[in-house]
């Protein structure tokens, strides 16, 4: 192949993997009762119960199970113990049981104890080592964390005792201070909304005087001092709202880069002398106790013993207490050549991308920064996403959904016939030239390449020693936004000498031009119970920090440092009072769009907003065709081929099991669906063998709930045999061999920076006024005060 490489892998990469091979596999039973007579179901649920007892006497198993769903779990043990439970109860807990043994055996996505990491380096003689003795890691979970913080800030007596700061997020609008996308617990729904609260002289004084850290019992006083008529139980529940609207945020909240959340808490308390408090006390003991015990999660017994003592503590919790990662006891070194796969492979991606120039949205959203302020001004970043700015690119929260239909390319047009050809030819693989990737490409001769990616893959072969031959293929799994995405939560996971091989290599991530600077981006997701995702150690020297308590620091950004700027080809993020560029990195791989705060994705995407937008293998307007073959390039498995299963194909929901099985072969033979298939849900796959009843009932279930079933080619049996049978993935950091050749730019500076008063309206009059649509209500309430003293002032045009 004569397609040069644009990126150059790492010596070290993540290896997510199962923890036990996949041929341990048991068989399951059929769960559709209308494969059988009404006089067989009682015999059929006898059978069920056992399969179920079966599994769960398989301690491993037992053991993930009840940390991954401590209420499925607790329903398996009731059926351990009944005497004659319902055929619909054993069926239902049967199918959750059943789903969650499958992703245990074939999913490599570290999920508690079904699946973890290790990491791999290339080179030229390959080797590897795959043990059992895997080490537990565990971590007070996101959701007792958050939950204990609340009922310790509901003390009288410690609050005034605890650190605050401003949320730096924070904004005015219509005379209230509003803090942007909170968690809405109360409603049940966990959705995050806006919350505001009356911007009062007292509220004012508080926004100057916690600017920097301070004790909330200082605050008190300022305020007394300056309101001397308010009574102090005002002041105090002023002050305790104003934290529970994480309008100030106290110290007990640990920053993103810090992942052990409760050691953070526990020292904070200690620092504050809590135990001190009578009704803290124990408390405060218990906690030490829990923290201590944390080492001790190894064995069963000893996270039950944590597990209790945290459920004491914090009850009614929806998810296990205890955060649980796997360091897999297995050592690797895979052959150089599949590195120069990998690194082929992001290169054919990057080329091939259905938006090599940015997303829709966010050149949309140039034009506007573009018309609005023009080419080298630096824009302070809140003023431009304030309702008085641009506010955020469509699709954002609160914004438009920028779900316009994608017109056609001629990309499209070549995908389109490849996919035609081959389902007219009986293909299920396109073998993709060097002719076809010209053919298929949309951007600039020089594409515009981001500074690094990180890209998951697996590799098939049947042994290292065949792999070293090359007789092996690299299948696409995930392209993360970039590098440290998968690897950065796991840091905390590894050994030292692993871990630091790693860090190192994320420690010089380029950026898109030499005057940039990377910086990592520390952040709160927008819901609580999902913080542990965002939890990674601090590699990157520069942080920028949102929504956190943290003292002041040369090396921390808030979003008051940061500006936004253009140049009529890109838009990227500055600093100007400290005359840098800087390219904001997550270590993490929180969804932007759905879990990530607006102000943190808007940072994330801005500097890579016009680079080619490079993802797994986008199929543009043939995506939703019957049947897509697969892709190939050499050694490369772009994309696996896909077969789309309708309800209306088969028989409906009250036809006989029989009959259903027969209608669904005879739909595999025309369609020459594979035997092993993955049954693909959002980002979830489920393995599935069509030759096993079990598999198949599962199947038709999925069929009756949403009535579209997307299944995806597996690998065959074998393909894992280099890793004992495993399911894995193996997530490579890949840097850019050089960047985009993009003019250069200024070096930022305050002389550039637009301050409010500067903005000047070009229009015929002097007078312009823009409001988002949903705040049009509090605009135009307020027109009849502050519109006559503004037309009076201004003067008139004759």
């Amino acid at each position: 192949m004569a397609i040069p490489p644009t990126f150059k892998a790492g010596t070290t990469a993540l290896v997510r993997a199962a923890a036990r091979p996949s041929v341990t596999q048991l068989p399951l039973p059929d769960f559709d009762d209308r494969s059988f007579r009404a006089e067989e179901l009682e015999e059929v649920t006898t059978g069920r119960l056992a399969w179920i007892r079966s599994i769960w006497h398989d301690p491993g198993i037992a053991q993930a199970l009840r940390h991954a769903s401590p209420v499925l779990a607790a329903e398996v043990e009731v059926l351990e113990s009944a005497n004659s439970p319902s055929t619909r109860e054993v069926r239902r807990v049967g199918v959750s049981v059943a789903r969650y043994l499958l992703r245990a055996l074939h999913r490599p996505t570290p999920f508690g104890l079904f699946a973890g990491v290790t990491t791999a380096t290339f080179d030229a003689e390959p080797h590897s080592r795959w043990g059992q003795n895997h080490v537990v890691v565990a971590r007070a979970g996101a959701e007792w964390v958050g939950r204990l913080i609340e009922q310790l800030e509901r003390s009288g007596e410690l609050l005034p005792l605890l650190s605050v700061v401003v949320n730096n997020t924070t904004f005015e609008r219509d005379g209230s201070l509003v803090v942007p996308y909170q968690d809405d617990g109360p409603t049940g729904q966990r959705r995050a909304v806006e919350a505001s609260v009356e911007l009062s002289a007292p509220v004012r004084l508080i926004l100057r005087a916690a600017d920097a850290p301070i004790r909330i019992g200082e605050l008190a006083e300022k305020l007394m001092a300056e309101f001397p008529a308010v009574a102090p139980e005002r002041v105090k529940r002023l002050l305790a709202g104003l934290v529970r609207r994480r309008v100030l945020i106290t110290n007990l909240h640990a920053p993103a880069t810090e992942t052990d959340a409760l050691g953070h808490l526990v020292t904070q308390l200690d620092g504050v002398r809590a135990e001190d408090i009578r009704l803290l006390a124990p408390v405060v003991r218990e906690l030490r106790a829990v923290h201590a015990g944390l080492e001790q999660c190894g064995t069963t017994e000893g996270r039950d013993a944590v597990a209790t003592r945290m459920r004491d503590l914090v009850p009614g919790l929806r998810r296990h207490p205890l955060a649980l990662d796997l360091c897999l006891d297995a050592t690797m070194v895979l052959p150089d050549l599949v590195a120069r796969e990998v690194e082929r492979a992001a290169t054919i991606l990057t080329r091939l991308c259905a938006r090599p120039y940015g997303t829709e949205p966010w050149n949309e959203y140039h034009q506007r920064f573009y018309e609005r302020f023009g080419v080298g001004t630096m824009v302070p970043l809140l003023e431009v996403v304030a309702d008085s700015g641009i506010g955020y690119p469509d699709g954002y929260p609160g914004g438009p959904t920028g779900a316009s239909r994608r017109r056609l390319s001629p990309r499209d047009d070549v995908l389109l016939g490849l996919a035609q050809a081959a389902a007219l030819d009986g293909r299920d693989e396109v073998v993709l030239t060097d002719e076809t990737v010209t053919a298929l490409e949309r951007g600039p001769q020089e594409p515009r390449v981001p500074p690094h990616l990180e890209v998951g893959v697996r590799l098939h072969a049947a042994s290292l020693a065949d792999a070293r031959r090359g007789r092996f293929t690299v299948e696409m799994t995930s392209v993360a936004r970039g590098a440290g995405v998968t690897v950065g939560r796991f840091l905390g996971v590894l050994p030292t000498a692993q871990r630091e091989r790693l860090q190192a290599e994320l420690a010089d991530l380029p950026t898109a031009d030499a005057g940039t600077v990377a910086a990592q981006l520390s952040f709160p997701a927008l819901l609580p119970d999902t913080a542990h995702v965002t939890r990674a150690p601090r590699v990157l020297p520069l942080v920028i920090s949102l929504q956190e308590h943290r003292a002041p620091d040369a090396a921390v950004l808030t979003p008051a440092d940061l500006a936004v700027a253009c140049d009529g080809r890109r838009m990227y993020l500055a600093a100007p009072d400290r005359g840098l560029r800087v390219e904001a990195v997550g270590m993490h791989a929180l969804n932007l769009a759905e879990h990530t705060p607006p102000l943190a994705r808007l940072i994330t995407e801005v500097s890579r907003a016009q680079n080619a937008q490079v993802t797994r293998f986008d199929w543009g307007a043939a995506a939703a065709m019957p049947f897509l073959p697969r892709l190939r390039y050499g050694r490369i498995v772009l994309v696996a081929a896909r077969w789309r299963l309708e309800a209306g194909d088969l028989p409906n929901r009250r036809c006989p099991g029989a009959d259903w099985d027969a209608a669904l072969s005879g739909w595999r033979e025309r369609r020459r669906l594979a035997q092993h298939v993955h049954l693909v849900q959002d980002d979830r796959r489920l393995p599935l063998d069509l030759d096993e009843p079990g598999h198949r009932s599962l199947l038709r279930q999925h069929l009756d709930r949403t009535g579209t079933a997307l299944l995806t080619e597996a690998a065959p049996p074998g393909a894992d045999g280099w890793s004992g049978g495993r399911a894995h993935e193996i997530a490579v950091p890949l840097k850019a061999v050089r960047p985009p050749a993009w003019p250069a730019l200024p070096t930022p500076t305050t002389a550039r920076t637009l301050s409010p008063a500067q903005i000047q309206t070009p229009t015929a009059s002097p007078v312009l006024l823009v409001a988002p649509r949903r705040i049009h209500g509090s605009v135009t309430s307020t027109l009849p005060c502050t519109l006559p003293p503004v037309l009076a002032e201004t003067p008139t045009r004759n």
